[in-house]
């Protein structure tokens, strides 16, 4: 089944402003939906081509989630933003940049991080 979001959708998931969310969408050269009304825009369009995940895994990809900014997983994980920061510069979590001043961090995979670093230290 193919999804559609609003850009009030997209923001609410980037935790950003609508301005923001649409200001990514336009850079990113994401089309509106022509069966819609209102502006929608595939969701598959959006995971693909901004948040960079593979075409292959975006159908199990939970759209409603909301990604975290560095401060917010910081708290939720007990360690300190830079923490966040530096772990998504390495890759050892997802960061995603919406926009040039707005990076968000896929919590999944910061758990499955945690939870990996946990098992090796046992």
């Amino acid at each position: 089944m193919t999804k559609y979001a609003t850009i009030a959708a997209a923001a609410r998931r980037w935790d950003v402003d609508r301005a923001t969310a649409r200001m990514a969408i336009q850079s990113a050269g994401i089309e509106a939906s022509a069966l819609h009304a209102s502006q929608r825009y595939l969701w598959s369009d959006l995971l693909h081509k901004i948040e960079g995940w593979p075409l292959e895994i975006i159908e199990y990809i939970d759209e409603s989630a909301v990604l975290s900014c560095a401060t917010d997983l910081a708290d939720r994980l007990g360690v300190t933003p830079q923490t966040i920061r530096n772990y998504g510069k390495s890759g050892r979590i997802k960061a995603i940049r919406i926009a040039s001043r707005a990076v968000r961090y896929a919590l999944s995979s910061a758990i499955e991080h945690m939870g990996e670093a946990k098992s090796d230290c046992s």
